[in-house]
């Protein structure tokens, strides 16, 4: 969140949009965002859901969603808005790739006061259906931070990682888990519970917005259980010495032996309490022989939602430097998907240090 603080184009727009850009300005455009979809909700009649409340925060920003699943679907949309007199939507044919997840459009031949002055055309196609529900509330946080109108008449969002759409992402996960409205889910899921589990999580899901995905629910619950826990995803991956390594043998003419990706954290999700008692496990680092996380990615895997849960001790768990992460144990539930595992670390008696 710092580095994010010190970009120029977060500053920039956190002073178009008039909040502090000296101090937090990532907090000040985030608190910005949430009091314009709180003032709406309190003059709403009844938003309970958060479907309800993506419908109310659309009619406000005057954003509809059209959402392809298949080329047909982009055919289709293309000739609607085409017909009617909307010849940008033609691009979109060149517009999506595989890194490209949305396209917002400002739509020309009609009033700003129109219902549907901005399209926001989401893929929904092979792999891209797991971002649907995060996709669609990052456009929603692109317009609740326009300043004025789109400097084209389209704006894609894609998988680059410039400050700006780190941004849209970190509002997307604060609006799109509304906490009037998700806490409360997460209270009655996790009332007759200890710790946090995956079950939890779906029932968290299910009665919060089926769409959303299990990941992003996951972590968004994460940050409101008040014990420690960290969520991780764990695949085959390279330290960052052997990926220079690798860098530098794709250029060489004389390549030495190219290393060999073992399995490794690539990407690590702390909740506050993690942090605040050590609780640490970093990114790249290896993932032990004998955890259960290991034992779930070598596994025969006919069922990706199938969940294992085990005890084991923090010292097989080690830094770089050789050293154990703490004693103790902690408890790690594990579940494969697709070509990872991810896993919900949890102590059971632990020693950090």
């Amino acid at each position: 969140m710092s580095r994010l603080n010190q970009a120029s184009e977060v500053i920039q727009l956190a002073s178009e949009l008039g909040v502090d850009w000296r101090h937090e300005p990532v907090a000040n455009i985030i608190r910005h965002c949430t009091n314009r979809i709180r003032n709406w909700v309190g003059d709403a009649c009844e938003v309970e859901t958060i479907v309800d409340l993506e419908i109310l925060v659309c009619q406000k920003l005057r954003l509809v969603f059209e959402e392809l699943w298949s080329d047909d679907d982009l055919d289709r949309i293309i000739n609607k808005y085409v017909a009617l007199k909307e010849p940008v939507f033609a691009t979109l044919r060149s517009e999506f790739d595989d890194h490209t997840f949305a396209t917002l459009l400002e739509r020309r031949r009609v009033t700003p006061e129109a219902p549907d002055r901005y399209v926001a055309v989401i893929d929904c196609r092979g792999t891209k259906a797991f971002r649907r529900f995060f996709t669609r509330w990052h456009e929603v946080a692109h317009l609740l931070t326009l300043p004025r109108q789109l400097e084209f008449p389209f704006h894609r969002s894609t998988t680059d990682r410039s400050p700006l759409e780190q941004l849209m992402d970190t509002i997307a996960g604060e609006i799109g888990f509304y906490e009037p409205i998700f806490a409360p889910a997460v209270k009655t899921e996790l009332s007759h519970n200890r710790r946090l589990s995956f079950a939890a999580v779906e029932g968290i899901r299910s009665r919060f917005c089926p769409i959303a995905s299990f990941q992003a629910t996951l972590v968004a619950a994460l940050r409101r259980v008040k014990t420690p826990a960290i969520f991780i995803e764990a695949g085959l991956g390279l330290k960052k010495r052997e990926q220079e390594m690798l860098r530098s043998n794709q250029l060489s003419l004389f390549p030495t032996t190219a290393p060999v990706a073992r399995l490794r954290v690539i990407k690590t999700n702390p909740n506050d309490a993690a942090r605040k008692c050590g609780l640490r496990i970093d990114k790249n680092m290896l993932v032990p022989t004998a955890s259960a996380i290991t034992g779930c990615f070598m596994a025969d895997h006919d069922s990706e939602a199938k969940s294992t849960i085990a005890v084991e001790s923090l010292a097989t768990w080690r830094h770089s430097n050789g050293e154990a992460i703490g004693t103790g144990l902690v408890q790690i539930e594990t579940r494969f998907f697709r070509d990872s595992v991810i896993a919900l670390i949890q102590p059971v008696t632990t020693r950090l240090g």
